[in-house]
């Protein structure tokens, strides 16, 4: 997907890499699962590694990736402003996230449950949080990545009524799954770029 947006629309390069960091992000989650059968050494590094994926980087990246990709001045300026919101929210997490006393992790619902040792962030947090990782996909010109965002939308309301002690788990690993369809929209962005450059062929 990375190489799709390099060679057909450099613009998209940001959604190019969401499903690596979903990858990632599950491959981490797979350590953890084995940590909790087999313990070993060093096996808490992965608790904070997946919190830290989920807490500080797709309230920036996805921002930040619609700032890439954007054409519309206006809506550039406003996804570049929710980059830094974004921004300031990762780092008051990561604060929180240094101070934390461990972090639990039990198994509810055939899901993950972590519990960072930290007193939980107020519910403004919680809002500005699905925000920044849902408005700039539901919002964006472009179809395959509004359905993602909807998908997005979607399966956090599905995790959580359906296993709110491991909604993060649950909803990361049922974004990673609709992650796919953001191929489609680097088609789309080159189709749209290709029309702007040659409206007579459109």
């Amino acid at each position: 997907m990375v190489y799709r947006a390099l060679r057909h629309d450099r613009r998209m390069l940001g959604f190019a890499v969401f499903p690596l960091v979903f990858s990632l992000h599950q491959f981490v989650e797979g350590v953890v699962w084995w940590s909790l059968e087999r313990p070993f050494e060093g096996d808490e590094f992965f608790r904070y590694l997946y919190t830290m994926i989920a807490f500080l980087v797709w309230p920036v990246l996805t921002p930040f990736a619609a700032t890439l990709a954007e054409t519309d001045a206006r809506r550039e300026r406003l996804w570049a402003g929710m980059c830094g919101c974004g921004a300031l929210l990762a780092l008051y997490l990561a604060v929180q996230l240094a101070g934390a006393d461990g972090i639990d992790v039990s198994v509810v619902k055939h899901s993950l449950a972590y519990d960072p040792g930290f007193e939980r962030p107020p519910l403004i947090a919680d809002i500005a949080y699905l925000a920044l990782t849902v408005v700039p996909l539901v919002c964006f010109d472009n179809r395959a990545l509004r359905l993602f965002g909807a998908s997005v939308f979607l399966t956090f309301v599905y995790a959580l009524l359906h296993n709110r002690a491991a909604w993060y788990s649950l909803w990361c690993m049922s974004a990673a799954m609709f992650s796919l369809i953001i191929s489609f929209g680097i088609r789309d962005g080159a189709r749209s770029r290709y029309d702007e450059v040659n409206p007579s062929m459109s």
